[in-house]
């Protein structure tokens, strides 16, 4: 990898962080600011695309705000794909909470691609695509040929 490579993978990660920092703590607003104005976005609540930061803002105002309150987190193997102005980043997503007993259980587990677009110097995400893991329930799934 190269130093520029370095530095865009440091640079995207970094953000990404930001980012779920902001949202982990319910606050939309901040998670927004990374956004850029024709943002797409897919979650597993969202039963078609969201398009354009105007939509996606009034989706997190109306289901998200004040909601999410995730003390802490693990990004797992996050790797960026960068181009000269593109960047996708792909990692698994773990979230703990404190268990009644004061011991901390794991509890949702995503998959998140974000891709990055470059304008000058800033970077903003111009899709968004979040899918529960593998479930348990599909151990033993026979795949259809």
């Amino acid at each position: 990898m190269n130093t520029n490579t370095d530095t865009v993978t440091e640079t995207i990660i970094s953000l990404e962080r930001q980012a779920l920092n902001h949202w982990n703590r319910g606050d939309v607003e901040g998670q927004l600011r990374f956004y850029a104005d024709d943002v797409t976005y897919f979650d597993p609540i969202t039963a078609t695309r969201i398009d354009g930061w105007p939509a996606v803002a009034d989706y997190f105002r109306t289901v998200w705000a004040g909601k999410v309150n995730i003390p802490r987190y693990d990004m797992v193997e996050p790797r960026v794909v960068a181009g000269s102005d593109i960047a996708v980043l792909s990692y698994n997503l773990v979230n703990y909470f404190p268990g009644l007993d004061g011991s901390e259980t794991v509890g949702t587990r995503w998959n998140s691609t974000q891709v990055y677009r470059r304008a000058g110097d800033q970077w903003r995400v111009v899709h968004v695509h979040w899918s529960f893991t593998k479930h348990p329930a599909f151990d033993n799934m026979a795949l259809q040929g």
